[in-house]
């Protein structure tokens, strides 16, 4: 990794992990940019013995990925929360750079629906494009790449926990959570050394809590209802619910941490993404119901 990656983390299970890191790509969230932005669209890396698994792919990651030291072609599965567009905005062009940089072999993308109408609209958007490349440089037919996975929302995940997939590295689960009227899950994700639990968007009755069960290393969404309103103060009173009722306030962060007997809290998908909160203030809150290791993440901090 370059040594510009901040690392961040002290929780013992976590810096003793050899095998599995954690690297945030991108910490913020939302459909919107501000001026005074600081944090690109939401995407996480899990490193696993050297192989990058990609969680959300938001504005921001192709280039976040490669800052942070891995090379396009090598990631064989990225995950999908849910099908807003700031966590899939870069999805189809992700695989893209990868397919121009010589990967050859299918990306497993896995996510609820619509993944596989998105990968197919991605194609067909620039099917122009690609298949003149493919005709200029000899390269295989890009449609090859992409491999959708999409969960059945109303089959067996349903009924708890769904076994998304394994190889000789990780172990990976999802749960469905609530978000509004999008389909929305979050990811376990159980490698020789750790524990990381993805929260996704989330907000309101699910069981986040026994899915995210002592987990090393839980990270989690997070949103300031009044900064919030500062930020937009024009917002209606649907986008205000939305704010309030589909996303998490830092002290529900640390109770469900608490809950849920985490080693160590990251808070991600920072709401609003600018300077109205500052670290200090989202720790604060946090620990008024959380004791355990609260770190406020920032882009291209390693955990």
């Amino acid at each position: 990794m370059p040594e510009s990656l901040l690392k961040a983390s002290e929780k013992t299970a976590v810096r003793n992990a050899l095998r599995t890191r954690l690297i945030l790509l991108g910490t913020g969230g939302g459909p919107t940019i501000h001026r005074n932005e600081t944090r690109s669209g939401p995407a996480s890396v899990l490193v696993v013995d050297g192989m990058p698994y990609l969680i959300d792919c938001g504005a921001g990651a192709p280039g976040q990925f490669l800052r942070a030291g891995f090379n396009f072609e090598d990631v064989d599965h990225i995950f999908v929360t849910h099908q807003h567009f700031d966590h899939n905005s870069d999805l189809g062009n992700f695989m893209a750079y990868a397919w121009y940089a010589g990967r050859r072999e299918p990306i497993d993308v896995w996510g609820p629906p619509r993944l596989k109408g998105y990968l197919n609209d991605y194609v067909r958007l620039n099917s122009f494009d690609f298949e003149l490349r493919e005709r200029e440089t000899g390269r295989s037919p890009f449609d090859r790449v992409p491999r959708a996975n999409e969960i059945d929302m109303d089959g067996d995940i349903k009924n708890g926990p769904l076994q998304m997939m394994s190889d000789e590295r990780v172990s990976v689960t999802a749960l469905r959570v609530q978000h509004g009227l999008v389909p929305a899950v979050a990811y376990r994700f159980q490698t020789p050394d750790l524990d990381v639990t993805f929260s996704g968007d989330r907000g309101g009755e699910d069981d986040i809590v026994n899915f995210a069960k002592d987990t090393d290393v839980l990270v989690h969404e997070v949103l300031h209802y009044e900064a919030m309103r500062k930020t937009f103060p024009n917002a209606n009173e649907t986008v205000l619910a939305h704010y309030r009722y589909d996303h998490t306030a830092p002290e529900d962060v640390g109770r469900i941490a608490k809950e849920a007997n985490v080693g160590c809290l990251v808070l991600n998908h920072i709401l609003p993404d600018n300077d109205h909160v500052t670290a200090e203030e989202w720790t604060r809150l946090v620990r008024e119901t959380y004791d355990g290791e609260v770190i406020v993440g920032t882009d291209l901090m390693q955990v």
